[in-house]
């Protein structure tokens, strides 16, 4: 008999599906969040938000992407490394002001996409895309200095589900009367 070496689990490749699907999906996020134009996202940009919001290290690379000063193409952005990565300092509202109307954009559009899904589909499945993209709409409007805003969307991600790490986060944050400290430019 031949002693088996491998030090992983044989199902440990399809173990985080929702985390390899949020990270494929993660460019195609920030473009829907930062487009221009008014209005409902479109089915297709809604799931996109949805997807990646399904995991918590895409949202930190969502954060620093809606943050940062220049802009980036959201083809070139990736997701978030825990081990490798620093965390983002915008995520405790440290560094440079971000553009308040790109940060309004894309938390109402996030707040769209969990508007859409509560509409669709009530699935157990997607619940997590749901409340990730909803707490993501509670930080930027914790960002952007509105607490009560920022606490509504929060305890509806939280209701969403209810072990939502931003969510809970950002309504913690709102609850001590902790808001961002940017550096005006």
């Amino acid at each position: 008999m031949i002693p088996v070496t491998t030090r992983s689990h044989p199902s440990a490749a399809v173990r985080y599906p929702r985390e390899i699907a949020a990270a494929v999906t993660l460019p195609a996020a920030c473009a829907a969040l930062v487009a221009p134009g008014r209005g409902r996202l479109p089915r297709a940009a809604s799931i996109a938000v949805l997807t990646a919001c399904g995991a918590l290290a895409p949202r930190f690379a969502l954060v620093a992407f809606l943050t940062a000063a220049d802009h980036r193409d959201p083809r070139t952005v990736t997701a978030f490394d825990p081990f490798r990565d620093p965390t983002p300092p915008a995520l405790c509202g440290f560094g440079p002001e971000p553009d308040r109307g790109r940060l309004r954009t894309a938390g109402d559009r996030c707040a769209d996409a969990w508007r859409s899904w509560r509409a669709e589909d009530l699935s157990a499945d997607t619940a997590a895309g749901a409340a990730g993209a909803l707490a993501l709409a509670s930080w930027c409007s914790w960002a952007l200095g509105s607490a009560a805003r920022a606490q509504t969307r929060a305890q509806y991600a939280l209701d969403t589900r209810a072990d939502d790490p931003l969510a809970a986060l950002v309504l913690r944050s709102v609850r001590a009367g902790s808001g961002p400290a940017w550096e005006r430019r």
